[in-house]
């Protein structure tokens, strides 16, 4: 367990869900969770520190409910909450036991001192507001005492891993030089070699052929395929059955009016400055608004800075009352929110409209036909549900319904069938129906399901085929085909490297017919190059004019660095400080996770899950 909890908290993704643990936890509620408690046993235990079980049922609960709060216990439990508790809790207890061996202890005096400071607890003159204090305790549904005891538990943690973390800092020069590198672009020189052709590699010799296909062994397994039957219940298949009277759509229409009204909407173009002088100077400056949509461009590299059809209720408040004062083609002053100092010029107005019923007719007959199939569905797959649970067979419910049965291909676990491909039917390529297909035991228990785009079905297992390696005759006009294509991949980076070495590269690349092209201007974050390999080669060049080979959608390309562009220093010092604190703070939680894995063993952590998911009223997985 231990092994897989250091495993767990230094995953990337984990960081992040520890870092919504904290937030979790941070706002101090214990929830409401009644499990049935088992007292008295080391659930989490470092050394003579152990973490009670009410509060493991207490922070689960917490946790679910801030994090992951349409899941149900055991489907939290499924999806790794639990463990990132135990992970928290375990790194918890670990720094406790160390602090009382070491005799670490906070004085009341400076627990005053942090709750006093803390902004949480300010009015808006910045001092220390009892009420909003108890209000806080009230909601969170903590008591004083309890709370001053949590606050002590982080400050005892932070003396322990600060003192050795705080210290980590990365030099600004390498977060400037990671900044400047992220910033610059580059241009280059493609050229694209086409696949030497099939028909010109010669036929391979039965040795060839044996030892090729001995060595891509792997590559012929036929993998295990299954194959079932199945109805679909699809609310578009029933909508067009329902006819609804002129009086009814009127009836719907004054019940809906509101699900039709479309609020006023703007588009805006707006440039962020991090300095009110700059800011102050771009509004002396401008002469007219095709000037601002100019330099708005020009700051953000000729990229679209225009955000259309946007709300109100969608901008910042700071900014919101503003721009929807303004009319159209009208600059706003400086805007100060936390992003900067903003100004704004509203490009167009879209006005609200309230629909009329002959407007909006068809869209809403459309509407309640399809609101009203999605009952129909609902009873026939309640229906179906009820009968699979009394042992009914899918022939059984589908002749009861009127409903078609179909049959699936032979399909593996990634929807693929015997010719490797996906099959037009994009149901049997639904993650939720090849889970249930691959789920399912013959004769077993049917269910309903839902797709991931709302459709239901139920699947009955027809046939499995297990996996075999088929024999080299049974695959060998592929093999034939798979050996001259590796030939063919070969003979091309022949060319490649030959054309690389060549003393002048484009002169060589026009004699053999190659594409020649020119890529200006890229960075290597650039996602509007529709080329990603060809950018990634690019930047992986260290010197002007050398060259390397890319493998391509498109086939094998070689690249020449021929120019970089620096970056602007203040963008350059821009980016430098925005990677600063993340560089950082990922640097200081390694060193903290480091030393709890050493005190780990130092204290001798012990968890007991399946003591944990007894106590929760759980099954041990």
């Amino acid at each position: 367990m231990l092994k897989s909890i250091r495993k767990h908290s230094k995953h990337p993704v984990a960081k992040i869900l520890l870092g919504l643990v904290l937030i979790a936890f941070a706002s101090l509620g214990l929830g409401s969770f009644v499990p049935s408690l088992q007292f008295n046993r080391d659930y989490i235990k470092a050394g003579d520190t152990s973490i009670e079980i009410q509060e493991i049922a207490s922070q689960f609960n917490k946790l679910r409910s801030e994090v992951a709060p349409d899941l149900t216990i055991n489907e939290a439990v499924t999806n790794g909450y639990l463990d990132l508790l135990i992970t928290y809790l375990s790194n918890e207890a670990i720094i406790l036991e160390e602090a009382s061996k070491q005799k670490i202890t906070v004085t009341r005096e400076h627990l005053k001192k942090t709750l006093l400071e803390n902004e949480a607890f300010l009015d808006d003159d910045g001092k220390f507001s009892p009420t909003k204090f108890e209000m806080s305790l009230f909601r969170a549904g903590v008591s004083e005492e309890k709370y001053l005891e949590l606050l002590g538990r982080d400050i005892t943690k932070k003396q322990i891993t600060e003192t050795i973390s705080e210290s980590a800092k990365i030099s600004e020069k390498i977060i400037f030089a990671i900044a400047e590198k992220n910033l610059e672009k580059r241009n280059g020189t493609i050229v694209d070699l086409d696949l030497v052709p099939l028909s010109t590699i010669r036929k391979p010799s039965d040795n060839e052929l044996k030892t090729f296909y001995d060595n891509t062994t792997s590559s012929w397994i036929e993998p295990a395929r299954r194959s079932g039957k199945y109805f679909i219940l699809d609310p578009k298949d029933y909508a067009d059955t329902i006819t609804l009277s002129a009086q009814e759509l009127i009836d719907e229409f004054d019940i809906r009016r509101k699900d039709y009204f479309k609020e006023e909407t703007r588009s805006i173009n707006q440039i962020i400055f991090d300095d009110k002088s700059k800011a102050e100077k771009f509004l002396s400056d401008l002469l007219n608004e095709t000037q601002f949509n100019k330099l708005a461009k020009d700051k953000y590299n000729n990229e679209n800075s225009i955000i259309d059809d946007i709300k109100k209720g969608d901008l910042l408040n700071e900014i919101s009352t503003v721009v929807f004062n303004l009319k159209a083609n009208e600059v706003s002053d400086i805007i100060k929110t936390d992003l900067g100092y903003h100004v704004i010029k509203v490009e167009k107005i879209i006005p609200a409209t309230d629909p009329k019923f002959e407007d909006i007719k068809s869209e809403l007959e459309k509407d309640v036909r399809l609101d009203l199939a999605t009952d129909i569905v609902y009873d026939i797959a309640n229906f179906a549900d009820d009968a699979f649970s009394s042992g009914s067979s899918i022939d059984v419910v589908a002749n009861e319904k009127n409903l078609e049965l179909f049959s699936t291909d032979y399909l593996d676990k990634n929807g693929l069938d015997v010719n490797r491909s996906k099959p037009k039917n994009n149901l049997l390529s639904d993650k939720v129906f090849l889970e249930v297909l691959w789920n399912s035991e013959k004769n077993g228990n049917l269910s309903i399901n839902e797709t991931e785009d709302g459709k239901f079905f139920a699947l009955s297992l027809f046939d499995e085929k297990k996996e075999f390696l088929p024999s080299l005759d049974e695959v060998k006009t592929k093999l034939e085909v798979s050996w001259k294509q590796s030939k063919a991949i070969e003979e091309t980076l022949n060319k490649a490297g030959k054309l690389s070495a060549a003393d002048d590269f484009i002169k060589f690349a026009n004699e053999n017919n190659m594409k020649i092209s020119e890529v200006k201007g890229v960075s290597q974050n650039d996602v509007s190059y529709p080329r990603p390999e060809i950018v990634k080669t690019l930047f992986n060049i260290n010197k002007l004019n050398e060259k390397q080979i890319a493998a391509t959608e498109l086939g094998i390309s070689v690249v020449r660095f021929d120019d970089a562009i620096k970056p602007e220093v203040e963008d350059v010092e821009n980016l430098k400080k925005l990677l600063l604190n993340p560089f950082n703070q990922s640097l200081k939680s390694d060193i903290s996770s480091a030393l709890i894995s050493e005190l780990s063993e130092k204290h001798k952590l012990e968890v007991n899950k399946s003591l944990i998911l007894q106590a929760l009223g759980l099954n041990s997985p």
